[in-house]
């Protein structure tokens, strides 16, 4: 029979291999070694980096501990050409099926632009591959974080302007991008330090409301497709009435016959049954309760899982659209163009 102690030791053991399995598994898959922790973008470097950050539920947030699990991250940081002056500059997270070429071509269309721009992959280091089937193998919580680190870093650049760092995301990403937005966040994990300057998010969740809408402040662009089946257009609708009735600057742009993915390039359309599509669910938090959107319930939080099985379901869609791609590439262009000043780039 096993020994207290040895199943004390194994756990420890485990603790400290299975961090460096996973590096070691994302250095296989990308055939790169990785480079070495940065504190500090002082030097001007750019390229692929590492990056610190934390694993963390929702009550980790709540209860301020979410120190507990740290965990190192891929970021791969493109500069433009520029002369003297500090560029603006843009985060880009992904969505559950972690990094890909999509995000590498918006960033690079963004770099021609004078931006620079930060990839994050939120995923490889941790041991996942996507999160489509389980949202819970990263949460959006950790990816928050994620993004409030990869901000923190950024403004220590000699090249950035760290009051003109705007944040962009996809699907889970895109959620990262609306809750980055709200005070409670930033006051939690920024602090004193600058916001971001702006935040766009293609077809996020937004079901997730907090009222009394409390926001940075930073304008906030929606992109959205009419017959998205995955996160759905109504919370999003209902939450940006929310927003601009509290008098913050936003945009939200629906794009016609476009489903979850519309910007992302070729011709396709798939079905993902194993998918959870949360595009019924719509809620607004509070301290003991939490109040259904659709039919103005107020249930305690003990409910609140028999809400979420009512409110999901598994198998959703996905597709291109190329109406849609064209139109949101230029309106993230003017939106970017415009809250980021890059007019006096030139």
């Amino acid at each position: 029979m096993t020994s207290r102690f040895d199943r004390r030791f194994l756990l420890a053991a485990l603790a400290l291999v299975i961090p460096l399995v996973a590096l070691a598994a994302w250095k296989l898959a990308h055939g790169r070694t990785a480079p070495a922790l940065a504190t500090t973008l002082a030097d001007g470097r750019s390229g692929r980096l590492l990056f610190g950050s934390y694993t963390a539920a929702w009550s980790d947030l709540a209860a301020g501990t979410f120190r507990r699990a740290p965990v190192n991250l891929i970021g791969d940081l493109m500069l433009p050409e520029r002369g003297g002056e500090r560029v603006p500059a843009v985060i880009l997270m992904h969505g559950s099926d972690g990094v890909t070429r999509h995000q590498y071509a918006v960033a690079r269309s963004l770099q021609q632009m004078g931006l620079a721009v930060l990839v994050v992959d939120s995923f490889s280091t941790r041991g996942v591959e996507n999160t489509i089937g389980d949202q819970n193998a990263v949460t959006p919580h950790s990816m928050l974080i994620d993004a409030y680190q990869a901000l923190a870093l950024l403004q220590t650049h000699p090249a950035i302007d760290a009051s003109r760092i705007a944040l962009e995301g996809w699907s889970k990403g895109g959620m990262v991008a609306d809750w980055a937005s709200r005070t409670r966040y930033k006051a939690l994990l920024a602090g004193e330090r600058p916001a971001f300057a702006a935040h766009v998010a293609f077809y996020p969740w937004c079901g997730e409301q907090h009222v009394p809408v409390r926001l940075t402040g930073a304008p906030l662009l929606y992109l959205i497709g009419e017959r998205d089946d995955w996160t759905g257009t109504a919370p999003c609708i209902d939450y940006v009435e929310r927003v601009r009735a509290a008098g913050f600057s936003v945009r939200l742009v629906i794009f016609p016959n476009a489903e979850h993915g519309f910007d992302f390039p070729g011709h396709f359309r798939r079905y993902l049954g194993s998918a959870e599509s949360w595009a019924r669910c719509n809620y607004v938090w509070g301290e003991t309760h939490f109040r259904v959107v659709a039919s103005g319930d107020e249930l305690p939080w003990t409910e609140f899982g028999r809400y979420l099985e009512r409110c999901t379901s598994r198998g959703v869609h996905v597709g291109s659209n190329a109406v849609a791609r064209r139109d949101a590439a230029r309106e993230l262009r003017e939106f970017l163009s415009d809250v980021l000043d890059l007019a006096k780039q030139g």
